[in-house]
């Protein structure tokens, strides 16, 4: 929605929509693997813990190089910092996508004569 521009010219509105959209997702990213953590067994809250913690290190490894990216200084490592991230949190996705569809749904009965479905 926001492309970043090439280095060697004056911020524009649409890099710091990025920064601030980038900002708004990692949000959203850690509710979600907070709420589901919380919601499934042992070992995905270990493993949305794990992801969590390569948010983390990853995260602070790329914005170390923040000042850098504002210097127009290289930034070799940045891109790579930034996509173990997000293969990280679209991996997570794919293993919650699975133990959902391991989930056996019955229907059942509710006082209201009403049918639901419980998961």
């Amino acid at each position: 929605f926001f492309p970043m521009h090439l280095r060697g010219i004056e911020g524009t509105l649409t890099d710091t929509m990025h920064a601030t959209l980038t900002g708004v997702g990692l949000l959203f990213m850690l509710l979600a693997l907070g709420c589901a953590a919380t919601a499934f067994g042992k070992w995905f809250r270990l493993y949305s813990i794990g992801t969590i913690l390569i948010f983390v290190v990853f995260g602070v490894l790329a914005g170390l190089d923040g000042s850098r990216l504002e210097a127009n200084l290289p930034t070799p490592w940045m891109g790579v910092w930034e996509r173990i991230n997000i293969f990280a949190y679209m991996l997570w996705v794919v293993v919650l996508a699975i133990l959902l569809l391991r989930i056996q749904v019955t229907p059942f009965q509710n006082d209201l004569g009403g049918k639901r479905v419980s998961g």
